[in-house]
């Protein structure tokens, strides 16, 4: 259980569900300067405790690969959507450079970015 700033007792699973969504609404993956201690500061949460959360309730993920997940994720879906996005634009509004961009889209996907695209293209 964790006793959050408002005093409500939360669960383990509640808390991740808590940052999860948290992360998610407010988009805070898209910024490049996201950092671990940033999140463990905003939850009174200490580092280890944070590892735990994520390693049980985000598939075994460290914040990382966690948060890279997230930026890779909302990456496809504007590549999906928004077809006129050049890749650097779609890279900065995710929260990565253009070349980590490239490296961790090919590592999650298979495939570079580039070539993911056309495919999307030709459906």
């Amino acid at each position: 259980m964790h006793k959050a700033q408002n005093h409500i007792v939360l669960s383990d699973e509640e808390l991740f569900r808590l940052i999860d969504a948290t992360i998610h609404r407010e988009r805070l993956y898209a910024d490049p300067t996201l950092q671990r201690g940033d999140i463990m500061k905003r939850y009174g949460l200490r580092r280890q405790h944070l590892n735990e959360i994520l390693n049980t309730y985000a598939g075994g993920q460290g914040f990382p690969s966690y948060i890279n997940t997230m930026r890779l994720e909302e990456a496809v879906i504007l590549m999906k959507e928004k077809p006129g996005m050049s890749l650097s634009e779609i890279a900065e509004a995710v929260g990565f450079s253009l070349p980590n961009f490239r490296i961790q889209f090919k590592k999650r996907y298979g495939v570079n970015p580039i070539d993911f695209r056309i495919a999307q293209q030709a459906r």
